[in-house]
């Protein structure tokens, strides 16, 4: 394979610990060398930034960068603040509390490399399993459509998208099509990017084949706070796009 592409992973953290050099050494150690890896702590009130600093004596390709804790729970500043130090083609994002396979970059370059259009963003399933009992919990989650309209669409009944599993191609930041930091939708960034894309034309190509992304649940996840804390955001976000589509 050639490794021209470069691939920034972004993993932001919020008391994260527990978890955390699981999460860091299955980046660091990808069979696909040409990546670099972006450690982003949100004011943890654990040993995140602890552990991340210790890794990173050991492995400079680990960089450890600090984001003011804007939003508890929520992805949107530490993320922010990566996509302003990333240098490579591509990028993705690894939850603090999940890890993936030695594999699963070089799958997903691999993907683009014989893709016969250039792919701007893309999506894979991830895999559940319980921190508890270490089985697969719900399986496979994926999401399955075939047009930007039937996207656009499933858009407006539930995020049709594996976040941590999206590959972003970096000239969308710079032409300002990707933007996480928003004060009208604190804490969704994410969700609303989605519908930005949409809205210019870029396909999110969902890929149905498991490529290596573990996905782990258990009680003291983001993704329970955010939908306690922000509970309601998400509803304004697709009133602001219905009444810009004209959507009834």
């Amino acid at each position: 394979m050639n490794e021209d592409i470069i691939v920034d992973i972004i993993i932001p953290c919020y008391n994260g610990g527990k978890f955390l050099e699981q999460s860091i050494l299955s980046a660091l150690n990808q069979t696909y060398k040409n990546t670099r890896v972006l450690f982003v702590d949100n004011e943890s009130l654990d040993d995140s930034l602890s552990v991340a600093k210790e890794i990173q004596k050991k492995n400079q390709k680990l960089v450890v960068l600090e984001a003011l804790n804007l939003y508890e729970y929520s992805w949107q500043e530490p993320v922010a603040v990566a996509m302003e130090n990333c240098k490579g083609d591509y990028f993705t994002i690894l939850a603090a509390d999940d890890y993936i396979d030695s594999e699963y970059i070089a799958r997903i370059v691999s993907i683009v490399e014989k893709s016969e259009r250039k792919v701007k963003v893309l999506q894979s399933p991830i895999l559940g399993f319980s921190s508890q009992t270490n089985n697969m919990l719900d399986g496979l989650i994926s999401h399955s459509y075939s047009s930007l309209e039937e996207f656009r669409k499933l858009l407006f009944k539930k995020c049709p998208v594996t976040t941590p599993t999206v590959f972003y191609c970096r000239e969308l930041y710079d032409n300002g099509l990707i933007q996480w930091k928003s004060e009208l939708y604190k804490g969704s960034g994410d969700y609303n990017c989605y519908f930005n894309l949409t809205d210019n034309s870029i396909f999110i190509y969902p890929i149905p084949v498991w490529l290596g992304y573990h996905y782990r649940w258990h009680k003291e996840q983001s993704t329970w706070g955010m939908q306690k804390n922000f509970n309601g955001i998400d509803l304004k976000i697709k009133e602001f796009w219905k009444q810009k589509w004209g959507v009834l």
